[in-house]
């Protein structure tokens, strides 16, 4: 991580003699593809009234270190797209997106992304059962899906189609 995203994640703040950090937090409403002047922000999908993608670029040993982290606030899609094959996440080395996608679970869910120099490592965040959804296909929308909630048992059941489902409760 750079020395200027370490200073934009850790600006220090002082509230009544106590020093914490700020975070940089940016909202869309609407799709927007990540350049490098993003890295080290916080976006919401605040106010949102449809479906909002953001669109990572390429990893690459320039982005090593970098992160962004995405947080849906809207009851609408949000999906975090990277290159061809340009995501690692939960059970795939090759995904072309990850998203929120399912009605009534996609309030308060995130994904941090950071590049590792040849992929964007994104991790989902979610709260209590949350379906992320998975594309390896050249499709626009997730064709996989995880549902993870807290417990510590991670069980998964496989489909006769490209997707299947898999569930997460840590205990």
């Amino acid at each position: 991580m750079s020395f200027e995203n370490i200073m934009r994640l850790w600006s220090d703040c002082s509230v009544s003699g106590v020093e914490r950090p700020r975070l940089n937090v940016t909202i869309k409403t609407a799709s927007y593809t990540i350049t490098p002047s993003d890295f080290g922000k916080v976006f919401t999908t605040r106010g949102a009234s449809a479906a909002v993608t953001f669109t990572l670029p390429a990893a690459s040993t320039v982005n090593k270190g970098n992160w962004v982290l995405f947080v849906n606030v809207a009851n609408y899609d949000m999906i975090v797209a990277g290159a061809t094959n340009g995501l690692v996440t939960f059970n795939d080395a090759a995904a072309n997106n990850v998203g929120l996608t399912v009605a009534n679970e996609r309030i308060g869910g995130a994904f941090i992304s950071i590049s590792d120099g040849t992929s964007w490592l994104t991790l989902p965040i979610t709260q209590e059962t949350q379906t992320i959804a998975l594309d390896t296909s050249t499709s626009s929308s997730p064709s996989s899906s995880i549902s993870s909630s807290p417990s510590s048992s991670i069980s998964s059941s496989p489909s006769s189609s490209p997707s299947s489902s898999v569930s997460s409760s840590p205990s």
